[in-house]
């Protein structure tokens, strides 16, 4: 076997996964291999790196490129977001006019190269948030799991609630009143006609109720709001039916677990929020046996169940719902700021940050990287980052020794605007068996206190 028809092992980037992409693409050319391992600048680091050949000197080409992980996805999501004609969330210009035509054009010629492939990523991100039904029957929602698959069960039920429905089907016609008067504070006994439909202006659902009444909804599954679209929404049904419609109702429909930072937000521009927990309160009172409401019911029901599965397991079993779960409750005990992914070069993580204290030199606070407590600084100043960083583990150390709590030193201390400088062992937050949460809250309002003394230090 010659050396082009095997992927390096000696280098300097050092492949865990590879692919033989001359197998896989026609237009390959002097692209042999595409891999991911352990990166050339850090071997603690994930890269990705694509191999070229130079037949010229049979050897590997300084041209290969490597990059991360991060980064593979940020280009991912600008590639995709110009070929479905949207705009991403990195904030991309037009730096030459006068080729934007020609980028069009090509995308438009060679999408026979690109819509597979779209929607392959597509299948598989899909396939990993998935709600795997119970039951011996599959469940439509399983396969139909999009925004746009839960806009048409929720258009379709509103619909129902017309009352020349009453007489084909009584319990759908009562389950759509129900659902209206879930997203509005209308009365189920006055809602008598709908018009609905889709995708009008990008929002995503809209009904006409009665004669004097107007519903928007937009409706979220495991994405959140972007780019001011709420009040972008309200404007434009006030200038459409201010004069037309004494009653306009807008409701944010999210059936994913969301930050409640995120839910105060949208409440603030006017927004009714009605979560996954709201829905099944209204489709738990269904008594019909429709199948797609039983199957939607049941959908989010495993949803609900996963979310709430952290009381029942021991935290080295806890995934990416119980995490969410945990996370919701810690924001009915503490004050916290909000959580999300963190994406990283190690894969990321489901995290939690709450607890800003600052003086006239630092930010101090705590963050939840799944099992692992961190305290952390953030620094934006001038001084050596590495200075500032030992100060304040310094103090961190003989502060957490007065108070008789165990805070260890990071693995690895960072030098970025925001570093870590202590961690809480992991047996110490949650235990050994299920969490007892009244118990881990009380060592959560301890460490509160150890930062706000912790930067009082320096006042």
């Amino acid at each position: 076997m010659s050396r082009v028809d095997q992927i390096p092992m000696n280098l300097t980037h050092q492949p865990i996964l590879s692919v033989n992409y001359t197998k896989k693409d026609a237009y390959a050319g002097d692209a042999k291999f595409l891999s991911i391992g352990r990166s050339t600048w850090n071997k603690e680091d994930i890269s990705a790196k694509i191999w070229r050949w130079a037949d010229e000197g049979e050897r590997w080409s300084r041209q290969s490129e490597e990059i991360p992980l991060w980064r593979v996805l940020d280009l991912s999501k600008l590639l995709i977001a110009t070929i479905t004609g949207q705009n991403s969330s990195l904030g991309e210009t037009t730096v030459s006019k006068e080729d934007e035509d020609f980028l069009k054009s090509y995308i438009n010629d060679n999408m026979e190269l690109y819509a597979p492939r779209i929607k392959e990523i597509s299948d598989l991100i899909n396939a990993s948030n998935q709600v795997k039904p119970s039951g011996k029957t599959p469940n439509i929602f399983s396969f139909a799991t999009s925004e746009l698959s839960q806009d048409a069960i929720l258009a379709w039920l509103i619909k129902w609630a017309d009352d020349t429905y009453i007489n084909e089907d009584k319990e759908l016609c009562i389950l759509g009143k129900s659902l209206i008067a879930k997203l509005t504070d209308l009365k189920q006994n006055d809602i008598h006609t709908i018009n609905v439909g889709r995708q009008w202006c990008n929002i995503d659902i809209w009904a006409e109720i009665n004669d004097d009444a107007f519903l928007v909804i937009e409706d979220k599954t495991g994405t959140s709001i972007h780019d001011d679209q709420l009040n972008r929404y309200r404007k434009i049904v006030e200038s459409e039916y201010q004069d037309k419609r004494s009653k306009l109702f807008y409701a944010y429909v999210k059936t994913g677990n969301e930050p409640l930072s995120i839910e105060q937000t949208i409440q603030e521009q006017g927004y009714k929020t009605i979560n996954r927990h709201d829905l099944l309160s209204v489709l738990n009172s269904y008594k019909g046996h429709n199948p797609l409401v039983i199957d939607y019911r049941q959908h989010l029901q495993k949803m609900e169940d996963a979310t709430n599965n952290y009381k029942n397991l021991p935290v080295d079993k806890w995934r990416w719902y119980e995490w969410q779960g945990f996370y919701k409750e810690l924001e009915k005990r503490i004050v916290v700021t909000s959580w999300d992914y963190v994406a990283n070069p190690s894969g990321g993580f489901l995290g939690l940050w709450w607890n800003f204290i600052e003086n006239d030199e630092i930010r101090m606070y705590l963050q939840f990287e799944e099992s692992k407590l961190c305290f952390k600084i953030e620094y934006e100043g001038d001084s050596n980052r590495s200075d500032i960083r030992w100060k304040y583990f310094d103090i961190l150390m003989k502060v957490s020794k007065e108070y008789g709590v165990t805070i260890n030193k990071p693995l690895r201390f960072g030098a970025g605007t925001y570093m870590t400088i202590g961690v809480v062992p992991v047996e110490t937050v949650f235990g050994s068996d299920i969490v007892n949460m009244d118990s881990l809250t009380e060592k959560l309002k301890l460490y509160e206190h150890i930062v706000e003394v912790c930067v009082q230090h320096n006042k």
